[in-house]
């Protein structure tokens, strides 16, 4: 794995669908797929939380996590290190002025974010 900047990969990774694996605090696997995510800085991806059920209080327990991003001819990324989960501020509000801006209403009838995940990128690693 070597270290490498988001902002290379930004049109593989912004509002396309991603998987985030995270581990129970049973130590159990769960695997969830968002697509309203963004790269915001050269080690930073923010996920808008509003339909997860498990990954946000994963993530509280455990800050370790992989997301996997792919394009159609399955060419993709791993993308490893830490996940913080909030409520309130300036991610919660930046999930919500991006994702929600023009009132959108999700699959699941939200119309406003759970929270926000920023996940600081440590590692990538290129699949194919």
């Amino acid at each position: 794995m070597e270290k490498m900047n988001l902002l290379d990969y930004k049109d593989l990774i912004d509002g396309n669908p991603i998987h985030i694996a995270t581990v129970t605090k049973e130590n159990n696997p769960n695997l969830s797929v968002a697509a309203d995510v963004q790269v915001i800085d050269k080690d930073k991806i923010i996920i808008s939380v509003s339909e997860m059920n498990h990954t946000q209080d994963n993530i509280i327990h455990n800050e370790n996590v992989v997301i996997t991003a792919f394009n159609e001819d399955r060419v993709g990324l791993r993308i490893f290190w830490k996940a913080k989960f909030y409520e309130s501020g300036e991610y919660y509000d930046y999930c919500k002025n991006t994702f929600f801006a023009n009132w959108e209403v999700t699959t699941f009838w939200a119309t406003k974010p759970k929270g926000a995940i920023v996940v600081t990128v440590e590692n990538i690693e290129n699949f194919q």
